[in-house]
């Protein structure tokens, strides 16, 4: 473990433990204004990713903050590293919640911050959780909070876009909200590109594509919109190339 790598793992140490009155009056909040208990919530949330990436020594180049609409989206990416959320948490303006795998929930204190800022926990071996967790999701982007997922379900190793797995986008067919499909370059050699628990200074890249809804789309391309999205995401990334 280097040094950078150490300082963050104190820091975070530091926030979760720190912050437990905070998540308590916010889940108390969230009861009686849930819009204002989120918007403080990714607000707090929004400052630890900061000082994380800071101290990771990471730049961030965004294009594209112009395609965000000003109402709630799904925002759908590729998967390289674990700091593709941080990123993306950084550079929303409203900020987003996430669909994460349900080992996080065993992380002591991260669980509830997560749940104030609307994430989801997915179980890939429960279909009928899956399926309950795609109807909140509905729910939450009905109820006017964006959320971001990365439908390749693993992170990539070597940068290639992966499968995106069926059912990514339902949340977002069922709510009628549009789709912002995300592209992020850089994120892997921060962390998991390095031997050893090492975190590396890198300079990222995020792009937002053109929005669409899944209605608007031609017949033929409504029931292939996972290929669809993708295919836009693939056409982001290698222009960054």
């Amino acid at each position: 473990m280097n040094f950078r790598a150490f300082r963050i793992l104190i820091y975070l140490i530091y926030f979760l433990i720190a912050t437990t009155p905070e998540r308590s009056r916010l889940k108390e909040l969230a009861k009686t204004d849930p819009e204002k208990a989120s918007e403080i919530a990714h607000k707090q949330v929004k400052k630890a990713f900061h000082r994380v990436l800071s101290v990771a020594g990471v730049k961030i180049e965004t294009d594209g903050l112009e395609n965000i609409p000003n109402e709630p989206v799904l925002f759908v990416g590729n998967h390289n590293s674990y700091f593709d959320i941080l990123v993306t948490e950084e550079t929303v303006p409203s900020g987003t919640g996430f669909v994460s795998k349900d080992s996080l929930k065993k992380i002591p204190g991260l669980a509830p911050w997560m749940e104030l800022i609307h994430c989801l926990f997915l179980n890939r071996e429960n279909v009928r959780e899956g399926l309950k967790m795609i109807m909140t999701g509905a729910d939450y982007l009905k109820s006017g909070f964006s959320m971001c997922i990365f439908p390749e379900g693993t992170r990539s190793k070597d940068g290639t876009l992966g499968e995106f797995k069926g059912g990514s986008l339902k949340m977002a067919q069922k709510a009628n909200v549009p789709i912002v499909p995300v592209a992020i370059t850089g994120t892997h050699a921060i962390f998991e590109g390095n031997e050893g628990l090492r975190i590396t200074p890198q300079t990222v890249h995020i792009s937002f594509g053109t929005p669409f809804k899944i209605s608007d789309l031609p017949k033929e391309k409504k029931k292939f919109a996972a290929e669809y999205t993708k295919a836009a995401i693939q056409e982001m990334l290698d222009n960054e190339k």
